[in-house]
């Protein structure tokens, strides 16, 4: 099996999921379920990946792929509680235009659409699913301490910034905690957490070419989601324009007490 086939087979299967939360929402005439199970199908096809790893012998189970796997599905698994106004933001056009083509019965752009949303997601995600095909030797390198590190640091700044944004009273933006130091720091987290498993991807074999899966999801975050936040905020707060205007979008160098 080549690592193209190993990756066409994870995209139908993601996709088969993917199409199945999108059909419960329509029967439930609500978008909740698809916004909650969002990266269910990334979840199970991490699941997936490692059985027909296992089943077809492709290479053994390493060190470093059990431990990209463990954080991709905690990670996953956090999602489904979490994210609610990003996922929204996110997928607001794709649900918008799934109602549409469902309204017009054009159900061959109905699945063409589920498709591009699911390569997105295999793509983002590319680093883990190329451990599942070739993960490497077992032992553990700098990198691999380095990648653990960065994953780590990624779900911490998340759950922090998370607990933040619970104690925060609705009708107020939060300018304290991390937010004190950058506007977004969920997508700090993010990105450290995304950076993380993309280390580790460089110690399988051949994983290199997993490396645009990084790219494309910085590119997500900084072309399509802050704009679409910065939109949705400047609208809820008038006054927020003067913190966007002073404060560091991700990432700030100053000195945290």
């Amino acid at each position: 099996m080549s690592n193209f086939e190993f990756l066409l087979i994870l995209l139908f299967f993601n996709s088969i999921i993917l199409i199945g939360l999108v059909l419960r929402s329509i029967k439930r005439k609500s978008p909740r379920i698809l916004l909650k199970f969002f990266f269910l199908p990334v979840f199970a096809s991490c699941l997936f990946g490692i059985f027909i790893q296992a089943a077809f012998q492709v290479s053994e189970i390493s060190n470093r792929q059990i431990i990209a796997n463990f954080f991709l599905i905690i990670w996953c698994l956090k999602s489904c509680f979490s994210y609610k106004s990003i996922k929204s933001l996110l997928l607001e056009n794709f649900l918008a235009i799934i109602r549409q083509q469902i309204s017009d019965k054009n159900y061959l752009a109905l699945l063409t659409n589920m498709v591009k949303v699911s390569s997105i997601q295999i793509i983002c995600f590319s680093s883990v699913f190329s451990l599942n095909y070739l993960s490497g030797f077992s032992q553990f390198s700098f990198l691999d301490i380095i990648g653990i590190i960065l994953c780590l640091i990624g779900l911490f700044i998340d759950l922090i910034s998370d607990k933040e944004i619970k104690s925060t009273e609705r009708d107020k933006f939060l300018t304290k905690g991390l937010r004190s130091y950058v506007l977004y720091p969920n997508i700090t987290g993010i990105i450290f957490f995304l950076t993380g498993l993309q280390v580790l991807a460089f110690g399988g074999v051949g994983s290199e070419w997993s490396f645009i899966g990084l790219l494309i999801a910085t590119f997500i975050i900084y072309k399509t989601l802050i704009p679409k936040i910065e939109s949705n905020l400047l609208k809820k707060y008038p006054d927020y324009s003067s913190y966007l205007n002073k404060m560091p979008k991700i990432f700030s160098f100053k000195k945290i007490i």
